[in-house]
C-alpha cells in the first residue's frame, strides 16, 4: 500500500514556474495593498487605543525579531509543500483574502499603539531594523503577520501528521508571541489575526479546492495568457481584451464563454495565418481540432482543446455549435488558399468574407444574449469584410494570402508588377484604382449601415453594433487615409454633400 505523499518535496520545473509565479504575484499584490493602505492611513489624525493594562509589563526583547522575520521563510516553504498549482491556489487565495479584509479594517479602525519608544543597539539591531521596516508605520488590527503564520500552520498541518501540526503550530505561536515581545502589536491585534486566519482558511480551503473551481480558474488563466500573446502581436488586441473584461465584470461566470470563444477562434486564426508557430502543418492541427468539435468527445487538455470545449459547451445551442464548426472550416480556407496559391474573383472573395463575419458576429451576438442578429445588419457585415481586407492587406500578402480580386491581380501583372508584393500593388495603377473604388464602396456600406442601425434602435445589442460601426468609420476616415495618402482626396470628395462643387 502506498502511503500519503511526503510533506516536503521538490516540484517539477514547469510546476515550480507556476507556483513561483503565484507566490510572486501575491507578494506584489500584498505590497500594493498593504503599502497603499499604510500611505492612506498616514493622513489620519486619530486612532483608537486597544491596549490592555497588563501589556505595559510585557518586556521588550529585540532578539525575538529573528522569530518575527522567520514568517517569510514559513511562507516560502509553501513552494515545497504545495507542489502543483492546484494545491497552491487555496493557500494563495486565503492570503489574498486576508490582505483585503485586513486592509478594510486598517482603513475603518486605525489603531494608536501604546508601546514606549524602542531603541535597539548591538547584535540584534540589524534584524530588528528589518522587522520594523517590514511593518511600515501603521496597519495593526488585525495582525496580518499572525494571520499569515497561522494560515500556513493550518494549511501545512492538514498535509502532515500530528508532528507536523504540532511543529507548525508552535512556529506560528512563536511568531505571534514575537509580535508582542518586540512591541509591534497589541494582544487584540494578535487575537484578531489568528481568528482571521481560522475563519478565512475554513471559508476558502473547501471552496477553492473544488475541481470545478480549479478548472474555471485554469480556463481564465489560459484566456489571460492568450490575450497577452495577441496584444503583444498588435495593440488593438489589448483594447479588445480590456473591452472584453469590462463587458464580463457584471456577470463573470456567465460571460466565460465569451472570453473562451474569442481566445479560441483567434488562436485558430493565428495558427492558420502562421502568427502562432506550431509543429507540423496548420491544416492538420485544425483538422484534429475539428473532430472533437463535431463529435463532442474532448480528450486533449491542450490550450486550444480546453478553450474550444468551454466555448462550445457554453453556446448551449446546437445551431450555434454548428455555426462555430462552420466558422472554423471557413477560416481553414485561407490556409488552403495560401498552400494552393488560389486567387478568388471579386464576388467570391466578398462572399468568403461575408460568410466569415456573418458567422463570427452572429456567434458574438448569440453569446451576448442580445436581441439583434447578424442578419439584421448586412451592410455592417460587408463593411467588416472591407475593413479586415484593407487593414491587414500588407500582412496577408507577406504570408502569401492574396485578398485582392483575381481580376485586379491580373491587371497589376500586365503592368509588369507583382500583386503579391504590397509595394508593387500600391504602386500600380490597377492596385490604386481598386483601393480607391473599395474606399468608395465602404462609404456606401457605412451609410447603409447607419440606416440599418437606426432601424434597430431600442433592441438590445444595437450599442455593440454601433461600437463596431464607429471603429470601421474611424478606420475609413482616419487610419487608412493616413496609411495611404492618395485616399485623402477621395475621402474629401466622398464627404461632400450632394450638389457641392
Amino acid at each position: 500500500m502506498s502511503g500519503s505523499p511526503p510533506l516536503f518535496g521538490w516540484p517539477r520545473r514547469d510546476t515550480l514556474v507556476l507556483t513561483g509565479s503565484m507566490t510572486l504575484g501575491f507578494t506584489l499584490f500584498f505590497l500594493l495593498v498593504y503599502g497603499g493602505v499604510s500611505w492612506v492611513t498616514g493622513f489620519y489624525t486619530w486612532g483608537v487605543r486597544i491596549d490592555l493594562p497588563f501589556e505595559q509589563h510585557i518586556p521588550f526583547v529585540p532578539a525575538w525579531a529573528a522569530v518575527y522575520v522567520s514568517m517569510d521563510m514559513l511562507l516560502l516553504l509553501s513552494l515545497l509543500v504545495f507542489r502543483t498549482w492546484r494545491e497552491m491556489v487555496p493557500f494563495v487565495l486565503a492570503l489574498c483574502l486576508e490582505t483585503v479584509v485586513g486592509a478594510a479594517c486598517f482603513l475603518v479602525l486605525p489603531i494608536e499603539v501604546a508601546w514606549p519608544p524602542r531603541e535597539v543597539s548591538g547584535s540584534w539591531a540589524s534584524i530588528f531594523f528589518l522587522a520594523d521596516t517590514m511593518n511600515l508605520e501603521r496597519n495593526y488590527l488585525p495582525s496580518l503577520h499572525v494571520a499569515f503564520a497561522c494560515t500556513a500552520a493550518l494549511a501545512y498541518g492538514e498535509r502532515g501528521g500530528w508532528l507536523a501540526r504540532s511543529l507548525f503550530g508552535l512556529w506560528a505561536a512563536a511568531i505571534a508571541a514575537s509580535t508582542l515581545l518586540i512591541h509591534e502589536h497589541h494582544l487584540a491585534d494578535v487575537v484578531a489575526g489568528a481568528l482571521l486566519a481560522w475563519g478565512t482558511w475554513r471559508f476558502v480551503a473547501a471552496r477553492a479546492s473544488r475541481e470545478d473551481f480549479l478548472e474555471a480558474l485554469r480556463v481564465e488563466a489560459l484566456c489571460a495568457r492568450e490575450l497577452y500573446h495577441f496584444s503583444r502581436r498588435h495593440p488593438r488586441y489589448l483594447l479588445i481584451a480590456l473591452g472584453l473584461y469590462r463587458y464580463s465584470l457584471p456577470r463573470w461566470r456567465a460571460t466565460q464563454v465569451a472570453r473562451a470563444g474569442f481566445c479560441f477562434l483567434q488562436l485558430v486564426d493565428d495558427v492558420l495565418d502562421g502568427d502562432r508557430p506550431i509543429q507540423g502543418e496548420p491544416l492538420d492541427w485544425v483538422d484534429a481540432l475539428l473532430v472533437p468539435m463535431e463529435t463532442g468527445r474532448w480528450s486533449d487538455t491542450e490550450v486550444a482543446s480546453t478553450l474550444g470545449r468551454v466555448f462550445l459547451a457554453g453556446l448551449g445551442d446546437e445551431g450555434a455549435r454548428a455555426d462555430a464548426v462552420r466558422l472554423v472550416r471557413i477560416m481553414r480556407r485561407d490556409r488552403e488558399r495560401v498552400l494552393h496559391r488560389q486567387e478568388l474573383e471579386a464576388e467570391a472573395l466578398r462572399a468568403h468574407h461575408r460568410d466569415t463575419f456573418h458567422l463570427s458576429v452572429g456567434l458574438m451576438l448569440h453569446v451576448a444574449g442580445v436581441e439583434v442578429r447578424a442578419s439584421d445588419a448586412p451592410a455592417l457585415l460587408e463593411a467588416f469584410g472591407w475593413c479586415s481586407t484593407l487593414r491587414d492587406l500588407g500582412e496577408d500578402l507577406d504570408k502569401g494570402l492574396l485578398n485582392v480580386p483575381a481580376e485586379v491581380a491580373r491587371a497589376v501583372r500586365t503592368e509588369g508588377l507583382e500583386p503579391k508584393r504590397y509595394e508593387d500593388l500600391m504602386g500600380s495603377v490597377a492596385g490604386r484604382a481598386w483601393v480607391v473604388a473599395e474606399h468608395g464602396r465602404a462609404r456606401t456600406l457605412l451609410d447603409q449601415s447607419a440606416v440599418e442601425l437606426a432601424g434597430l434602435e431600442g433592441r438590445s445589442g444595437v450599442a455593440l453594433l454601433r461600437l463596431f460601426h464607429r471603429s470601421i468609420e474611424s478606420f475609413w476616415s482616419k487610419r487608412l487615409p493616413r496609411k495611404l495618402p492618395f485616399l485623402r482626396e477621395a475621402a474629401r470628395v466622398s464627404s461632400w454633400p450632394s450638389g457641392a462643387p
